[in-house]
């Protein structure tokens, strides 16, 4: 199901988990480091997902990413255009998209995925809550444990620094659902 979704609908779906009980992990600070390199060329232009909606990207060289999605609403017989923002990080050679996903509450949280550039896909993974979960239970990162009957929700409280201090030497993509990508969009235009 989730491969047939765009970034903006993954990035929705980790905030309607929160809000109806699935499970997450997500951060009260930006995971990762500044990027390195300028990703802008790599990063903007259009993309299309498996359902065919077109998403729009523009990164600059600071690593700032804005995107927007046009999709057709049958029910209200139009495009509808949803748009979000966020920030580029990096940890090694990875390459992370943080994004505030409860601004509003008492602790706001940075959702995050992880992307993929190459050969004109772009590829994006959700962390895996049960693989970060054992981190924290471990004390190699910090974090809070939020379990209810329904739901196991993972809130890193480290620094940036710390996270990506903590992670730079582990096996990322065991992190992730490294063998099947969230969602994979080819890009049609730079």
């Amino acid at each position: 199901m989730m491969k047939t979704q765009t970034l903006i609908r993954a990035a929705g779906a980790l905030v309607l988990c929160t809000l109806i009980g699935c499970s997450t992990v997500t951060s009260v600070n930006p995971i990762g480091r500044p990027l390195a390199s300028d990703l802008s060329a790599e990063l903007t232009g259009t993309w299309m997902g498996a359902e065919g909606n077109q998403l729009q990207i523009h990164c600059d060289s600071a690593g700032r990413l804005t995107y927007a999605v046009t999709e057709w609403k049958e029910d209200q017989g139009a495009f509808a255009i949803e748009t979000g923002d966020g920030i580029l990080t990096s940890i090694g050679d990875r390459v992370f998209f943080n994004y505030v996903e409860n601004q509003d509450a008492d602790r706001p949280t940075h959702g995050f995925l992880l992307l993929r550039a190459m050969d004109g896909q772009l590829a994006v993974w959700l962390p895996d809550v049960d693989e970060f979960q054992k981190l924290v239970e471990e004390n190699v990162l910090i974090g809070d444990l939020e379990e209810d009957s329904q739901a196991s929700n993972v809130v890193l409280t480290g620094s940036s620094e710390e996270i990506a201090t903590a992670l730079e030497n582990l096996d990322l993509a065991g992190l992730f659902d490294w063998s099947e990508p969230a969602v994979v969009l080819v890009r049609v235009a730079r």
